[in-house]
This record gives structure tokens, C-alpha cells and sequence, in this order.
């Protein structure tokens, strides 16, 4: 209470630039140019429009180590047409590689193909969140994380000693960046 009292002491006050006055106008010698009168700059920016709920994710990134120099043989790295599995190895090779390692992984190969890129199925098993105090009260949310199960297509590309794999989604266009970096993940742990 004594707290409330003591700001209402301070609330008739009027702030110290209301009692300021303009000062001489500037003094410029002989020798030097008179400054300018600059208008201040607007900078207008147009509002960021959200991105579509299927891409919102609220749940932490998945940790995986991406590092691409030393000694690692594959890493995820990331271009203007989305999230790539970066493999030290020659396309050929990498194909036969992901051959073995999608049934390895857990996923179907639907298709074989090693012209245009392996058809898979990957179930994501998803696993219940710990609820607390305050999420058992917001009973309307989703219990279980993302889901990133569907069909998908491996996409190749040369790029020096290296290839890169990309994810597309199996009716084309690229698979959703959430779910790639998460199969990528895989397909490095068994790649790398």
C-alpha cells in the first residue's frame, strides 16, 4: 500500500522537456559549411504473413549433428530448394546406400528405381508428451508431436565429390521442411 502512495507522490510532476526552452540557433564559422536539413528517413516494411499451419511447429527442432567438415561422411545442409543429405560419395554409390538403408530404417521401398529415385513409406510412430499442471488445463491441444509419416521419393544431384539427396513428396514438389530434415536425420545415421 505504501508502495501505491509513494508513485502517486510523482504522478503531478511534469516531465523535466517541458520546461525546456530552444536554444541560439548554431554558429557556424566562416571556414566550415552550414550543416543540412535532413528529413528523417522512413523505412516502410511490409507485414510478414505467417506461414501455413502445417509448416508451424511448436514443438523443438530435432537435434542433429550437421556438421559437414572433419571426418563426416554425410551432413545436412541447407539450399534454396530446401534441406539436403550432403554424402561424400558418388551418386551411383549413394543410390545402392539408400537401397539398404530405407528397409534398414524401418520405412517400405514401394519403388526401385535407380534412374529417378527410390518410392518409400515412412511411418512416424509418434509418442504422448508429458503433460503438466498447465497442459492437462488446455485439454483441446494435440497430445502427440508432429506427424511426418507419408510416401516419399529420394532425389539426387551431383554437386563435385559430393551428392546431395533431396526429399520430394511422391506426387511431386518438395516434402514438407520438418519432415525431410527429420528423415534426412535418418538416412544420415545410416549413411554417415
Amino acid at each position: 500500500m505504501a508502495a501505491l502512495q509513494a508513485c502517486s507522490l510523482f504522478g503531478d510532476r511534469e516531465p523535466d522537456y517541458m520546461a525546456g526552452r530552444e536554444g541560439e540557433p548554431l554558429k557556424v564559422p566562416d571556414d566550415l559549411d552550414a550543416p543540412r536539413q535532413v528529413s528523417p528517413i522512413l523505412i516502410r516494411v511490409e507485414p510478414m504473413e505467417l506461414p501455413p499451419p502445417s509448416q508451424i511447429d511448436f514443438m523443438p527442432p530435432r537435434a542433429a549433428v550437421t556438421a559437414g567438415g572433419g571426418e563426416a561422411n554425410a551432413y545436412i545442409a541447407w539450399s534454396s530448394s530446401g534441406a539436403y543429405l550432403a554424402v561424400k560419395d558418388s551418386p551411383e554409390s549413394v543410390m545402392r546406400r539408400l537401397r539398404f538403408a530405407i528397409p534398414r530404417s524401418g520405412m517400405e521401398l514401394l519403388e526401385r528405381d535407380d534412374e529417378s529415385g527410390h518410392v518409400f513409406s515412412y511411418r512416424h510412430v509418434r509418442l504422448p508428451r508429458e503433460k503438466g499442471f498447465f497442459g492437462k488445463l488446455m485439454f483441446w491441444r494435440e497430445e502427440f508431436g508432429p506427424d511426418y509419416s507419408g510416401t516419399y521419393r529420394v532425389r539426387l544431384q551431383e554437386d563435385d565429390d559430393e551428392t546431395r539427396v533431396y526429399l520430394d513428396a511422391r506426387g511431386g514438389g518438395q516434402a514438407p521442411s520438418n519432415a525431410a530434415e527429420h528423415i534426412l536425420g535418418i538416412f544420415m545415421e545410416r549413411l554417415g
